[in-house]
């Protein structure tokens, strides 16, 4: 029976996967930590701005399409998915949107999905000092 099992996994599990993609284009912002790029509604991996119901919510949209303004975004799919949408590390040229926003408090670090990617930048958007450093830094300096 177990056999059989490892057979009917094998079998299927290449199709319950999701195909990973690169978008890129010009977003439409919904909110603190989501966005829709090229047609597609995409989740900031790692981060989680207050619900837009809220003062927060409401200024972290707002901040975050002050920062995209009008250029255009490039969206990394992790290969996952929450409530629908892509799960993307999405960057505005070489900077990464979702530390943007967890820097400047407007989001904070989703350790269930980053584990704990963006966790050393929360603090209200006070990083710790090391946070600023890159990580290579950070090695070259232990």
């Amino acid at each position: 029976m177990i056999r059989g099992l490892g057979i009917l996994l094998a079998v299927c599990l290449p199709w319950a996967t999701v195909q990973a993609e690169t978008l890129e284009g010009r977003p439409i912002i919904i909110d603190g930590d989501s966005i829709v790029v090229a047609g597609k509604p995409v989740r900031l991996w790692g981060i989680d701005a207050p619900e837009m119901a809220t003062r927060a919510g409401s200024a972290a949209k707002s901040y975050l399409r002050t920062v995209i303004s009008h250029h255009e975004v490039r969206c990394e799919d992790h290969g996952e998915r929450a409530g629908g949408h892509i799960m993307a590390q999405c960057f505005l040229g070489a900077v990464d949107l979702g530390r943007i926003m967890v820097l400047s408090g407007n989001a904070v670090d989703w350790r269930q999905r980053s584990g704990g990617y963006y966790g050393r930048l929360n603090n209200f958007g006070k990083p710790e000092p090391s946070a600023l450093v890159s990580d290579s830094e950070t090695q070259q300096n232990r």
